[in-house]
């Protein structure tokens, strides 16, 4: 047990490392020997754990993704309606954004460009997530929350997308800090897009559209009738005379 400890623990201050250097310097400048320095283990250990630099680059986003797909796993079963869920698997990518900048920088920025890596156990971590949301929106097409012709794939893409393109910008723009952050833009921002695919109840009165003076014409119409009916229901409690036999 105490062999498999100290593996383990050696292994995650390789991908810790890794992480930061791939992040700050980019794939293409960071070096093996480097990151060997930064976790404190020998060169030959990392290629003994990842085989190659590449394959300790994509092992970074499939760990992390896992550990954050499992936990949010652990919540979102117990969160009833289909706008609850929804909110908690964005709050969980924006908290990962947010709180690991290194690993946003490095996935945004980075990954999602790379075509190997799509091809890869750790795309198909990240892409756990966006099943889950997509399973959110069918389930709030299927039992009526959200309207029948909603495009689930299209409303995924702005809920998500925008997300990335936020924080693009903000690592792009040197992670600054501003009065409203991310994660205080969420809510309003999923609210206007749950606000437009939310099923409306339909109004059983009729809508009439008349041109100006039809519109005249028929509000005459409705005066007399008022009147006429007032004038009935008068004439009804008169007293009618008796009778003289």
């Amino acid at each position: 047990m105490a062999d498999h400890s100290r593996a383990k623990t050696r292994k995650d201050r390789i991908m810790d490392a890794a992480l930061r250097i791939f992040a700050e310097k980019g794939f293409q400048n960071a070096t093996i020997t480097e990151i060997s320095k930064e976790a404190g283990v020998s060169e030959a250990t990392i290629y003994e754990y990842f085989g190659t630099k590449e394959d300790l680059l994509f092992a970074i986003p499939e760990k992390i993704s896992n550990e954050t797909f499992e936990e949010s796993s652990k919540v979102i079963p117990f969160i009833k309606d289909v706008e609850g869920k929804m909110r908690a698997i964005l709050l969980s990518y924006v908290q990962l954004y947010q709180s690991n900048p290194h690993y946003s920088a490095l996935v945004l920025l980075q990954l999602m460009s790379n075509k190997r890596f799509r091809q890869t156990p750790a795309h198909a971590a990240i892409r756990r997530s966006a099943h889950s949301l997509l399973d959110c929106i069918r389930e709030g097409i299927a039992d009526g929350t959200f309207k029948k012709d909603s495009n689930p794939y299209l409303i995924r893409s702005m809920l998500m997308g925008t997300i990335e393109h936020l924080f693009i910008h903000w690592h792009m723009q040197g992670m600054p800090k501003r009065k409203t952050s991310i994660m205080d833009m969420l809510d309003p921002f999923i609210e206007i897009i749950l606000d437009g695919i939310r099923a409306k109840e339909e109004n059983a009165g009729l809508t009439l559209y008349l041109e100006p003076e039809a519109a005249r014409i028929f509000g005459k119409l409705l005066q007399t009738k008022e009147i006429l009916k007032k004038t009935l229901k008068g004439a009804a409690k008169v007293p009618q005379a008796r009778k003289t036999h």
